[in-house]
């Protein structure tokens, strides 16, 4: 018995087996996962937000929509994987947090104050 399969891995990858079951090898690929970050309270209306992530953060960066930085903060703990940043009383808009992470990777988040 012939069993046709198809596969679609991934967002940049397209794997297609057309063929029979036994032609099927399990070759384990592990793929590197991103690093991710969440941030809540995402909108804030306060002066503070929690930075939450698996990965250990190095630092995290809060810059207005010009560039400008509003906060830095360094993780001098990098076994934290949960970070308090304080901004203080920002203007209502859109900001953009930058999370580094111990291996020097990094990802931008947007975060809305009210």
């Amino acid at each position: 018995m012939k069993l046709k399969v198809s596969f679609i891995c991934g967002l940049l990858s397209l794997f297609a087996f057309n063929g029979t079951a036994q032609d099927l090898v399990d070759t384990n690929f592990e793929k590197e996962k991103p690093h991710e970050a969440l941030i809540y309270p995402n909108p804030l209306s306060g002066e503070k937000f929690i930075v939450k992530s698996a990965s250990k953060i190095k630092k995290v960066e809060v810059v207005n929509v010009i560039g400008k930085s509003i906060n830095r903060t360094v993780n001098d703990n990098y076994a934290l994987h949960e970070l308090p940043i304080y901004i203080g009383n920002c203007d209502k808009g859109i900001y953009l947090v930058k999370v580094s992470f111990d291996d020097n990777k990094s990802i931008i988040k947007k975060l809305l104050v009210k």
